[in-house]
């Protein structure tokens, strides 16, 4: 391979180790090599050059990105072409190593200290694989999926050093495709030779895709015979094992994935799925906390981890009978939130978050938690009219927590238009979000049919002027939706009916006035229910002082 006429990136924050790559690159015959000493620079100088050798170092600072999230960057950005060879070096040979998928894959991986000579025989070797296979990357960075299984298929045919790498391509192309059969036609020409790791652990997932989850625990334990530290098939492991409803079992075999492989944003994403569907909240609290800090220097950042991390935390809160720890995670979650607001890393990905307003929603889940609830609907009501001043659409990221409290209060109007808006934007949330709006959902479902039910009953009662059974029915309504404005204007309705029928109004009714004022006084209210709630006050005032 000729370095002469190639151009090289080196990125390293050591400065020692930066001089000393490059003059090994120079004395392997490059003469166009750049240097830089961090990720973000090396990205922002790619968005403007294009190179054909990249080698950076793993570790690029503790605030800063490492190299898996530069090589992950580049590559989901497309900052550099499918021909560009990346060489991930690190001094760290204890660390767990998790090559993941075909778009944050480095080519090779070297350890601390190595020679000029096995620096070249890399660069090369990676050098002819990559141009062995270029036309097949290049149909997949354009997205032509089928053509570029044809391609490799073709390869396979013929002798070659790479037909490994077209399989395992191919393998990972089928998934995506949803044909998990032709991955495991590939697959199974490895179960009787020599054991290939990455085959092995290929088919454990191809045999999860297939729901043959006995397979996959075979296939798993397999592995882990011949190499105890594997995270993968101990993913594998936790995956089947949730499938046969064996949960216990399946939240010790992700944490045992975590413990050896601690740094892949996917396995905590996994994790966090696994904690919420079997109800380990204070799992999923951890797994969203690593998420975000994993997710903000990477290419798929996001404020809805941030959100999510505080979320979950709460969820811990939601979930306990222990007053005590219940204080201790909102407490936590009140912290985390104060300390969004001098998070550099939040703000610079998403400047028109909010997280004052972001803070008033999370305060009315908190009330809510607590059981104040009037306290929950005015910093709600706070919100969404600051929300409303604020943006000309609403953010994704302040619907999940808005839609739970409107669920807990049962203002059920508002929140299925706010679900309404959520579904018809088609964006992916995270999986916090999709788990804690999914089990709203169900257990709303019920209450919304029997508030309406009774709302509906309420309705008949009054037009027949039978107006303590339309007390009654409100009240059962009011039941499942406690600080429902609609229902409360509908109550004060039936209490003016009656005071005007008894010229006067009793004990009783001044004290669910008063109730149902306090419910509604200082909220913003939309102009029909104004227009009624200021008509009722002013005619009940002839019989309630104020």
């Amino acid at each position: 391979m000729q370095l002469s006429n190639k151009q090289v990136l080196i990125v390293e924050d050591q400065r020692p180790f930066l001089l000393l790559l490059k003059g090994l690159m120079q004395s392997m015959g490059a003469t166009d090599v750049v240097t830089k000493s961090s990720a973000e620079q090396a990205i922002s100088l790619c968005k403007r050059h294009k190179f054909d050798v990249v080698i950076s170092d793993l570790h690029l600072g503790a605030d800063n990105k490492n190299g898996y999230e530069l090589v992950e960057e580049l590559r989901v950005s497309k900052l550099i072409s499918p021909a560009t060879v990346f060489i991930l070096i690190s001094a760290d040979s204890a660390r767990p190593i998790v090559l993941g998928s075909i778009d944050k894959r480095p080519d090779d991986f070297l350890i601390k200290p190595f020679s000029q000579i096995q620096l070249k025989t890399r660069i090369s070797r990676a050098w002819k694989k990559r141009q062995f296979l270029l036309y097949a990357y290049q149909l997949i960075d354009k997205q032509e999926t089928a053509e570029a299984i044809e391609h490799l298929k073709n390869h396979l045919s013929a002798p070659s050093h790479y037909k490994g790498h077209c399989e395992q391509l191919l393998v990972e192309l089928y998934w995506q495709t949803n044909n998990p059969k032709a991955a495991l036609d590939i697959l199974k020409g490895y179960t009787d030779g020599k054991p290939v790791l990455w085959a092995y652990v290929a088919l454990g997932k191809t045999y999860l895709k297939l729901k043959q989850f006995d397979n996959a625990i075979s296939v798993a334990k397999h592995i882990l015979k011949q190499n105890r530290f594997s995270a993968d098939a101990h993913d594998i492991l936790a995956h089947a094992h949730l499938a046969q409803h064996q949960e216990q079992t399946a939240i010790e075999d992700i944490k045992e994935a975590i413990r050896l492989s601690p740094f892949s944003l996917q396995r905590h994403i996994d994790a966090c799925n696994i904690a919420r569907e079997t109800a380990d909240y204070h799992l999923a609290a951890e797994s969203s906390q690593a998420i975000w800090n994993l997710s903000k220097r990477s290419v798929y950042k996001n404020s809805l981890y941030w959100c999510g991390m505080i979320r979950s935390l709460l969820d811990v809160a939601e979930h306990t009978d222990d007053k005590k720890q219940r204080n201790k995670f909102q407490q936590e979650a009140l912290l985390t939130l104060q300390r969004g607001k001098f998070d550099d890393h939040l703000q610079r990905m998403d400047r028109e978050f909010d997280v004052d307003i972001f803070g008033k929603i999370i305060n009315a889940r908190v009330s809510a938690i607590d059981g104040k609830l009037i306290d929950a609907k005015r910093h709600l009501d706070a919100s969404q009219r600051d929300l409303d001043e604020k943006y000309a659409e609403l953010p994704t990221a302040y619907i999940p927590d808005s839609l739970n409290v409107m669920y807990t209060l049962g203002e059920f109007d508002d929140a299925v238009e706010l679900a309404k808006l959520l579904k018809s934007r088609g964006e992916k949330l995270d999986q916090n979000s999709e788990s804690m709006l999914a089990k709203h959902e169900a257990l709303t479902k019920k209450n919304l049919a029997s508030y309406q039910q009774f709302n509906r009953e309420g309705i008949e009662h009054y037009q027949n002027e039978d107006y303590e059974r339309a007390k009654a029915s409100f009240a059962l309504a009011q039941g499942f939706a406690p600080v429902n404005t609609g229902v409360a204007l509908n109550l004060l309705q039936c209490l003016l009916q009656l005071a005007k029928k008894a010229n006067a109004a009793d004990a009783e009714v001044v004290t669910e006035c008063k109730r149902l004022f306090k419910l509604i006084d200082d909220m913003t209210l939309k102009p029909p229910y104004k227009e009624k709630y200021d008509s009722l006050r002013d005619e009940l005032s002839k019989f309630i002082g104020f």
